[in-house]
């Protein structure tokens, strides 16, 4: 997801501003694990009530389950039917409790289908377009599909799913997955169906509704051997088709880079979609939703890139418990980085990377908490810069440490021994550590468990009685003192050198052998290393 071009500051009073989302307790999760969702809803123009019938398909997990308990907020629910047959069931601190009639035993398959209606406090959002037109969007993250349908409403439990929508027959309907089929109903309306059978995260199951003109941006994998053709299309009001081409131009680009770079696309197609979002942007599994106000010409290439790295980090290879969210969120705000250095250069990325460097450090409290924190109250905490910016840092500063070639073949294996599930961060660690030949707990502790960076100040002078440049680094923030690879850069007419030191304790002295004394040195000149690193006399 992207907040804002202006993380982690903005995050941060968004997370105030907004509605919290409690989260529930893990109880539900442990019990069953839903393997499929089938969603059918039915959707008025001028409605902001509807109705709707989720059938959830799960398998049970513990063995004498009597109660499968399902994330549900608000609305009305009709009836419960368990494998086609009436149940009894009870609702209550969010939860929709339902008997199965019996002990169920670990490994057996049941369905619940739940019949519901009403107006959704949230998670389904019914609004009008800037130009009046009604408009019907699913906003799920971090936990709000409860608020408009039951489920699992957790990262851990990712399953497939089917949407059918009857909606009015002018409306274009989008959501994840393929297109299955869209016919008229005898009544008048239309029943648009899409379904994936790649599981997904509950919070990237959504739909979309209204009048849309919709655009084919390019494709990917279209002349592989492996027959498969990705399309990249745009789903905008029909008075935003132009504003949408110059928001969304450049998306195939990106998807094919990321594709090269990472492994293949997971989807059937990727859609971008103006839509009623909360955020600037939503990362919704195929179908990205981008806020209604698009951005300006040449503003919208990084939220591209951002949606885009998610469908391969958050989407495809989910966090499997919300203190790892980084793994979703430093991700993607890494990998656009990563996108801009390739696509358009070094000086590009290293802008961007500075830009969320100097922000990150002038925030106030991120720093003090680690970036794996316990889980916040209120999971809209999680927006903040320590998911986002510290997060993209940390796989910066990796890639310093293990090298480029390491670190991209690590990624590699990452993506593909964790695709379509989920992952936490020690799976990131075991991959790299593999890839490398080396202990990286060291790293992996002190960056993501540990709060803070370094503030480094080095101290210099010039011995020429033998040619010696003695630096003395010291560590001055409050936080236990870091171990890093620093780089030193010195100049002068005849040399430019660049040295790597490994500082791993608060105040370490250094030499260097040279043959004139430097006219000017750098610390850190290519800014890998997250917090102020500087020369002092």
């Amino acid at each position: 997801m992207r907040v804002s071009s202006l993380l982690p500051l903005l995050a941060i009073g968004l997370a105030c501003e907004a509605t919290p989302v409690r989260a529930q307790g893990d109880e539900a999760n442990h019990a069953i694990d839903v393997l499929g969702y089938r969603i059918a809803v039915e959707l008025s123009a001028e409605a902001s009530a509807y109705s709707a019938r989720t059938e959830i398909n799960f398998e049970v997990v513990e063995d004498d389950i009597e109660v499968a308990r399902f994330d549900f907020v608000g609305l009305t629910v009709d009836s419960v039917r368990v494998n086609d047959s009436a149940a009894k069931f009870t609702r209550g601190g969010g939860i929709l409790a339902v008997e199965l009639g019996r002990g169920a035993a670990a490994g057996e398959r049941i369905s619940v289908a739940v019949w519901y209606h009403g107006a959704p406090d949230d998670g389904l959002i019914f609004r009008r377009s800037q130009v009046g037109r009604p408009t019907v969007f699913a906003d799920n993250w971090p936990a709000r599909a409860r608020y408009w349908f039951p489920g699992i409403d957790h990262p851990g439990d990712k399953a497939t799913v089917e949407f059918s929508v009857l909606a009015p027959a002018e409306w274009t309907v989008v959501s994840v997955g393929r297109l299955v089929n869209e016919t008229l109903a005898a009544d008048g309306r239309k029943l648009t169906v899409w379904a994936t059978d790649r599981p997904i995260p509950v919070y990237t199951m959504v739909i979309g509704a209204t009048e849309m003109s919709v655009d084919l941006l390019g494709a990917i994998g279209c002349d592989s051997d492996g027959g498969r053709c990705i399309p990249i299309t745009q789903w905008v009001y029909p008075e935003e088709e132009e504003a949408g081409r110059k928001a969304f131009g450049r998306a195939p680009e990106v998807v094919a880079f990321f594709d090269s770079l990472i492994g293949p696309f997971p989807y059937e197609k990727l859609a971008f979609v103006q839509s009623s979002t909360r955020y600037g942007g939503m990362e919704n599994s195929s179908a990205i939703f981008v806020n209604q106000r698009l951005p300006r010409p040449g503003r919208g290439d990084g939220l591209v890139a951002h949606e885009a790295a998610h469908q391969w980090f958050g989407d495809s290879v989910t966090e499997r418990e919300w203190p790892h969210v980084w793994l979703s969120e430093g991700f993607a705000t890494y990998f656009t980085a990563v996108f801009f250095e390739f696509a358009d250069g070094d000086s590009v990325a290293a802008a961007r990377l500075a830009d969320g460097e100097d922000r990150y450090m002038a925030s106030l409290g991120d720093a003090g908490r680690p970036v794996i924190d316990q889980q916040p109250d209120d999971l809209l905490d999680l927006l903040n810069g320590n998911s986002y910016t510290k997060g993209a840092w940390v796989l910066h500063m990796l890639r310093n440490v293990v090298g480029d070639s390491v670190f991209f073949e690590g990624i590699r294996r990452y993506y593909a021994e964790h695709r379509e599930g989920t992952a936490l961060t020690a799976d990131l660690r075991h991959v790299m550590e593999r890839a490398s030949g080396e202990d990286l707990d060291w790293f992996f502790d002190q960056w993501l468990h540990r709060p803070g960076y370094p503030e480094v100040r080095v101290h210099t002078s010039w011995n020429p009685d033998d040619g010696r440049l003695e630096l003395d680094v010291r560590q001055v923030q409050s936080w236990p003192p870091f171990r890093f690879p620093l780089e030193v850069e010195v100049k002068r007419d005849t040399y430019n050198l660049r040295r790597t030191f490994w500082i791993e304790t608060r105040e370490t002295n250094l030499h260097w052998s040279l043959d004139e004394r430097p006219l000017s040195i750098t610390v850190d000149p290519k800014n890998r290393l997250l917090g102020p690193a500087a020369i002092f006399p």
